[in-house]
């Protein structure tokens, strides 16, 4: 297994976080594989970070770092992608999972048996949500992007950066028709802390416009839709009737 960490501006923060909550797991580094920008500002920090395989690339935009990694492996490795700013990761009780390592098999194991080439975790720590779920289920559900498992395949190409965890979900489960998602697992993380994408151009018109994408092009899969504080949002699953005329934005996006 392949612990891949696509990282910007967060050299500090990976070490703290990611990093050492691999480390106290038992994940040997010469495992961890972590992806970075030439131009960071921060590459001399992240280059005096021991024992992992640290690859800088001339690629912007996570979803094209997404896309750079599918080429990076062999077709069939199995790799496991991980946020930058992850704590640990929870289960149904939210209570600390003790072991990262057969997490990772146990998906592959699983994700072999039911035949899906990508696997993902519950999006938020909520004992109640989660344990109204079944364990596992394979149809096309949001999987948040800070955890995921996935067999590389060559031909799975994302075309957004800040809709590209939704975009994988819909691009996976259209190969296979079923995605693996393991509702009794989140990750604690913070999400839209300094650095990653925040650093590299999200905010709410770049969301929407990625979102509307995937709207527009994948309308049996995805419905936009925008929140109560105007933010853009995506439901992803397979609808079985025509989509309803498009949701306008609360809200000026101009």
């Amino acid at each position: 297994m392949k612990f891949v960490i696509p990282s910007y501006q967060r050299s500090e923060i990976l070490q703290a976080k990611t990093l050492a909550y691999l480390n106290v797991m038992g994940v040997d580094m010469s495992d961890v594989y972590v992806f970075i920008r030439e131009d960071d500002k921060e590459y001399d920090m992240y280059s005096v970070i021991p024992d992992i395989n640290l690859l800088a690339i001339d690629i912007k935009g996570i979803g094209e770092t997404h896309n750079y990694i599918t080429h990076h492996f062999n077709e069939n490795d199995f790799i496991i992608e991980i946020d930058d700013d992850l704590d640990y990761l929870v289960d149904n009780n939210r209570e600390m999972l003790p072991c990262f390592l057969t997490l990772c098999q146990e998906m592959k194991s699983k994700m072999e048996e039911e035949g899906c080439s990508y696997g993902g975790t519950y999006s938020v720590a909520n004992p109640m949500f989660m344990s109204k779920c079944d364990q596992y289920t394979t149809d096309l559900r949001y999987c948040l992007g800070c955890l995921r498992f996935r067999f590389i395949r060559k031909e799975i190409k994302v075309e957004t950066n800040f809709a590209e965890d939704m975009e994988n979900c819909i691009l996976h489960y259209i190969r296979d028709g079923k995605i693996l998602k393991n509702n009794w697992v989140a990750p604690m993380t913070k999400n839209y802390a300094d650095g990653g994408c925040n650093g590299d151009g999200r905010n709410v018109d770049s969301e929407l416009k990625d979102k509307q994408f995937l709207a527009d092009k994948y309308p049996m899969y995805c419905r936009l839709f925008f929140r109560k504080n105007g933010h853009p949002d995506c439901r992803i699953r397979h609808y079985k009737s025509n989509p309803p005329p498009k949701n306008k934005s609360p809200v000026n996006m101009s």
